[in-house]
Order: C-alpha cells, then structure tokens, then sequence
C-alpha cells in the first residue's frame, strides 16, 4: 500500500487484519454443555450401521425399493419414539410438473443380461450380479445384432458414414444423449455406454451409474441400455478396431409405470416456537449400494435422530424452542413437490442443512469434507455458524471405535449447486441452505460402497448437523448476538478479500477502455460485497424479540459501511495511478445505452413459480432451438433468477450476477428473462 493513501485506511484497515485472522482463532458459538453432549451421545458406529443397512435397498426414484427403505427408517424412527413422522407421496408419471419440474417416471427391472456371441462367448452384463449395469429407465429388449463403435456417440459427426439402424452402439458420452441419438432418431436397438481411459484413472472395473429419464409419451420408443466397466468397453472397441465383427445378444425385461413421489418427515416439535423449523435434509434414493451417495447422508440423519431423542429425555440437552425436522427425498425429484404441498411451512423454516455424501473416508476417496454456502442472493449468518461448528469438531478430535483416526479435513466453499440445498436457496423461497458433501472418485459408480464409508467422518459430520441444527432451534438474543458478532468478524475479511482480488483486473488492463472497464468491476465488487456482508449481519434479526437487543446487531454494520467509503478511494487513487502509467486520462463513469435501457426494466417473477428452473420446461414449452440460444448459463442463471424481486432492474441484475461471478454481459441476463417471459414465469415493469 503506498503512502499516499495510507492514511485514512492505517485504523479501519488494522480492523481488518484482527478480523481477518485464522479461523481457528474463532470461539465456538457452542456451549460446553451442548458440546459435551454431543461428544458423548452422536455415534459413528450407529450412523455406519444406518448407512450399511440403507445401502442394501435398491433405492432408484420413486421406485419400491426407495418405498421399503423408507419404510425401514420410518421404523427406527418409531422406535426411537417420534410421534410426528409422515410418510407422504405425490404422483409421479414422467408427465406431470410440480413447478416447473417433471416428475419421474415409474421404472421396475424385472431382468437383464447381456452376452457376447461372437467372436467368442461371453457375459458381460447381468442385473442379477451388478444392479447398475442396466442404465435405470432401460427400455426392453430381446434382440442379437452387430455393435457398432460411435465414439462419444454425441451430435452428429460420430455417426457419418455408419449405419446403425437395427444395431448396437458402443460409445462414451452421457447414456440419455446416446440414446436419444442412436436409438430415437436413427434406429438403433440399444446402447452399451462406458468411461473413457481418461476418466477416473485406476479403476478398469468400474461401472458407472447413469439414467434415461423419459417421458411418459416416449417409453414405448426406448431401447435397451447397458452400462460396461472400462476393461470391457476397451476391449469390445478394440476387436472393432481389429476388423472383428461383434454380436450382441441382449435380454432385458423392464416395466414403466404411474407411481408416486415419496417423502418421508419426522420432527421433534419445538417447545414454544413449534412454527419456526430448522430443517435437516437428505437425499435416499440411488440404486444399490450407493454407499456415500447418500446412504450415508441419510444414516448420517437416521443416527441424528437417536441422538437428538436421547440427548433431551435424558435430560442432558433442553428441548429446543424450535422444531427440529429430518426429511428424507428422491433428490431434487421429492423435495419439489414436498415443499408445493407445505409452502408455508418451508418458508417458515430458519436455516436447511443438506447432508449429502458425509461419510467418505478421506484417504479411499480423496476428498475433503465441504461446507457449500448460501449464494449472494441468499446472504446469512448460517454459513458461519456450520464453519464454527466444524471447527468445534475439529477441536473436539472426534474418532470412532472402528473408523480412521487421520485429522478432519474439511473447508468451506463459495455455492455450488447439485443437490436439495439448491431448492430451498430459491428466490421465492429464500431459505438459508448449506451443503455438506464431499468429493468422492466412486461416486456414481458401482465402487461406491461400504468399504469407502469410514465411521468416523459419519460421526463428524453428525455433530457438526445436528450440533448447528440445535443450536439454532434454541437461539435467542444472547445467541443472535453472538451470531452477528461472528458473522461481522468474518464478513470484513470476506469484504476485504472479494475488493483485493478485484484490482487485479486493473494491473492487467492494457489499455484505457479494459482499463475503465476493470474500475467500474471493482466498484460493482465493492458495493455488492459490502452489501452482501451487511445482510448476513442484519440476518441474525431472526432470532429477536427483544427490541433492546436490536440496536447492538445493527450497530455492527458501521464497520462495513466504512469500508463502502474507504474503498473506493482508494480504488480510485489506483485507477489514476494505472492510467498515468498508459499515458491515458482517466474516463468518467457514465451509463451506457443498454444499461439506461435496461435500468428501467424491472423483472417480477410470477406468484406460481416457485422453485428453481427446470431447463426442460422451457423446452417444452418454447423448443430446443430457443432454449440453445441462450448464453446465460448455469450458476449465473440460477443467480438471476434469484436476485429476482420486483425491485431490481435488469441492470440491478446483472451488476449482482457480474459482482459474484465474473463479468457478465447485460444483454443476456434480458435475455434470459425475455424468454422466461414468452414461457409465463416472468414479466416486466417499467420504471
């Protein structure tokens, strides 16, 4: 930092240093006596016999084995002594929306095996033996034909000059693509799919886990697929290679069916806010084993919920204030239409933990624990709570009698999406939800299981749930303050952290255009940022009545509206420094027309759509050539759509899409929401 500006940031900015310190410098917002409970009573044994025992079901979507793993849960629950347990279902077709999202279809295996009758005879499938070898929602099929290699077997280039009506094709890419491509439009009886070399190293027999997802209307048109280890693939591809001619023969029977969407619930009702939840979620359904993903998030929930009943009839932990629910879905598929029957109920739920693949052991998978926070749209002060409570398991040592006693390895991450916590995140929703999950090499695929799951990150991961789930059901002022001075010490790094890396952009501008461009992202940081940190402050009002409290949380945002003054001037001083080292005068900030335009251009999302974007809605309602036309994508999409408020602009917008991640072009955020309005989900307002 150079001297000029120095010295109206030297006291605000040694704050920062103290603010910006090691997190393991943090108190634990736990009392001793909570921790001690916890210490004492959540066990890795119990969660990895929960998880062994769920993994033995075949738990496909709403399917009867993901029925009679519920069924089996809902009995430990029972045992355990929960009164408030429900075991919902909505129907489920491969036709009919909840939101904007379409329901599952009903699917049963009844049998299937693959053989290789030429050049040699071989099995090399067999549902019997290895369940996930027949892709989920295969069609069936009775045939015996010649395979055909199509690469990727994507678009179309793999499949010029090959005919592969009434064969079999072996290819690489996403099995539904495949399908889609070879069996729907040109004919072809089946699809075996495998990893490329490339893919998952080290493992020549895994199998992956993929699914065809069809509509209700296409389920006669589906053929027949198989998943194949890389070993087979190699070697079915290399006899093709060689000039040998390889027949298949396939037998498979399957059978698609109206079924329903089950959800299965249990709460321990608050003692004087029964209305006001937190929410610990998890997703049961994949096929068997699918030891990690999620049999052990769903043990993981099992053995929370022994532990919470224990802990409060035996005295040693007060019932909480608030409700305390476990809810256990077909991920994405369940979650949606259970919060459609219970919206009010959702939006009356404080904070959602999503436990999704927390028992992996580290050393087998290679993973470390995460904490995927709330987006930006979703400011809150549960993204610091669940890191110090994952710091009070670290402090705490926590091993289990028969599972790895290496160091707990975990961190927090910026949002990603892929899971349930994605649902409550919405914009109508606006529902704090953190992940807890874990990178795995065997997820989805056959190798995911129980010699992966190791019981002491299960019970880990159980404390640092249940332990932030209870500490919030029984918060009140003393702990919103406490919150709020915890989200204060870490926001102000946050803060400082997204303004600094901003500037980087600024050293690396060549010339006075990019120049000007890199300042007005690191004002847009700036403002966003601070903002950002202020709102997850002010969040913890959640847990006051006591007005007199009032005034201390809201105290705390001073820190951070002196920043919102320091930084920008020195940005500036930066600015104009980089622009006299180009030899260009500084350009004043100014509108551009697009930005004039669209800063009158207020987006409101429509009262009945709730949940996020289903991109298969949008096709259906405007077409694929609509749909492949638009640039705003993914995470920063799904951002859009949630800064959605009837109060910013499309400029508004796309400022806070750029702010988080990354530059965006303004023209497509309207244009995402230009189409949204063509399919009915949004409309504009002028102001």
């Amino acid at each position: 930092m150079c001297f000029s500006h120095r010295t109206f940031a030297v006291s605000f900015f040694g704050f920062l240093l103290i603010a910006a310190s090691a997190r393991s410098a943090e108190a634990p917002l736990a009392s001793q006596k909570l921790s001690q409970a916890l210490k004492d009573e959540v066990s890795g044994e119990m969660a990895y016999r929960y998880t062994d025992s769920i993994s033995r079901f075949d738990r496909v979507q709403a399917s009867e084995g993901f029925h009679d793993a519920a069924v089996w849960i809902k009995g430990e629950l029972e045992k355990m002594g929960y009164k408030d347990i429900a075991l919902e279902g909505w129907p489920s077709d491969g036709t009919r929306r909840y939101y904007t999202f379409r329901s599952v279809i009903g699917w049963k295996a009844k049998s299937a095996e693959l053989w290789m009758t030429s050049p040699e005879r071989e099995r090399l499938c067999s549902f019997e033996e290895v369940p996930l070898t027949l892709v989920k929602h295969s069609g069936s099929g009775h045939s015996e034909a010649e395979l055909v290699d199509v690469g990727s077997g994507m678009g179309e280039a793999p499949y010029r000059g090959k005919d592969v009506k009434g064969k079999i094709v072996l290819a690489t890419g996403p099995t539904s693509e495949v399908m889609r491509e070879a069996v729907l439009q040109r004919g072809a009886l089946g699809v075996l799919t495998y990893f490329s070399a490339d893919t998952r190293p080290g493992y020549p027999n895994m199998i992956r886990y993929t699914a065809l997802w069809p509509r209700w209307e296409d389920r006669e048109k589906v053929g027949f697929a198989f998943n194949l280890s890389k070993n087979q693939g190699a070697s079915l591809k290399r006899m093709l290679e060689e000039g040998k001619k390889v027949v298949l023969k396939a037998n498979v029977e399957t059978e698609f069916h109206q079924t329903r969407l089950e959800v299965l619930s249990a709460a321990f009702p608050g003692a004087s806010e029964p209305e006001k939840e937190i929410m610990i979620i998890g997703h049961l359904c994949h096929p068997t084993p699918s030891a990690n993903d999620n049999a052990s998030g769903s043990g993981g929930m099992v053995e929370m919920a022994r532990a919470l009943k224990v802990l409060v009839n035996k005295g040693l932990m007060e019932a909480p204030k608030r409700t305390i629910r476990f809810v256990w879905v077909p991920e994405f598929n369940g979650t949606i239409p259970y919060i459609q029957a219970h919206l009010e109920r959702t939006r009356n739920t404080l904070a959602v933990i999503n436990c999704d693949m927390i028992g992996e052991d580290l050393h087998k998978t290679s993973g470390t624990l995460g904490i995927f926070n709330t987006p930006d749209s979703v400011p809150s002060f549960f993204n610091d709570v669940i890191a110090n409570f994952a710091a009070l398991t670290e402090a705490l040592g926590l091993t289990s009698l028969n599972g790895s006693t290496h160091p707990f390895a975990w961190r927090s991450y910026p949002y990603s999406g892929g899971s349930d916590h994605v649902v409550f995140n919405d914009g109508a929703l606006k529902v704090p939800s953190v992940m807890l999950n874990r990178g795995d090499t065997f997820h989805h695929t056959s190798l995911d299981t129980m010699d992966k799951v190791d019981p002491t990150e299960l019970r880990r991961a159980s404390v640092i749930a249940l332990g932030s789930a209870c500490y919030l059901a029984a918060a009140g002022e003393k702990e919103a303050v406490d919150m709020a001075r915890l989200v204060a010490r870490n926001g102000l790094g946050r803060f400082s952290a997204d303004y600094y890396d901003s500037l980087a952009a600024l050293d690396n501008a060549g010339d006075a255009d990019s120049l000007l461009q890199a300042y007005r992202q690191v004002l847009n940081v700036i403002s966003h940022s601070g903002k950002r940190e202020i709102q997850a402050v002010l969040s913890t009002m959640a847990f006051v009545k006591d007005q007199a409290v009032k005034p201390e949380i809201v105290g705390l945002r001073g820190h951070f509206e002196e920043a919102l003054l320091s930084y920008p001037k020195e940005a500036n001083l930066i600015y104009k420094r980089r622009c006299a080292k180009l030899g260009v005068m500084p350009k004043p900030m100014a509108f551009t027309e697009d930005e004039k335009k669209y800063s009158r251009l207020v987006p409101v999302r429509a009262a009945s759509f709730v949940c996020p974007l289903d991109i298969d809605y949008l096709v259906e309602k405007m077409g694929p050539d609509a749909v492949n036309e638009l640039k705003l994508r993914d995470d920063a999409a799904y951002e859009a759509l949630n800064f959605v408020d009837g109060k910013k602009s499309v400029h508004d917008i796309a400022l806070a899409v750029s702010a988080e991640y990354g530059p965006t072009d303004i023209q497509q955020v309207h244009d995402f929401f230009r189409l949204l309005e063509k399919a009915g989900l949004v409309t504009f307002k002028k102001v």
